[in-house]
């Protein structure tokens, strides 16, 4: 399983915390929301949950929903 997932405060660049530079990586232990990375300058914030976006080729239509074939 891989770790918590960390989006740059300037937006853009969104990374596992083991993908992290190491330098950032050290700071981003036991952090839960954001840090600024003492060594680098870097500013990491948590990124929002992804969720996959439905569309009409994943999304079942509302009779399959209900049973009827």
């Amino acid at each position: 399983m891989r770790g918590s997932i960390w989006m740059s405060a300037l937006g853009g660049e969104v990374l596992y915390e083991e993908d992290l530079p190491a330098c950032c990586q050290r700071s981003a232990r036991g952090q839960e929301r954001s840090f600024e990375c003492p060594a680098c300058g870097a500013m990491w914030q948590t990124a929002l949950p992804m969720h996959p976006e439905e569309d009409a080729f994943s999304q079942p239509d509302l009779d399959e929903r209900k049973g009827a074939a």
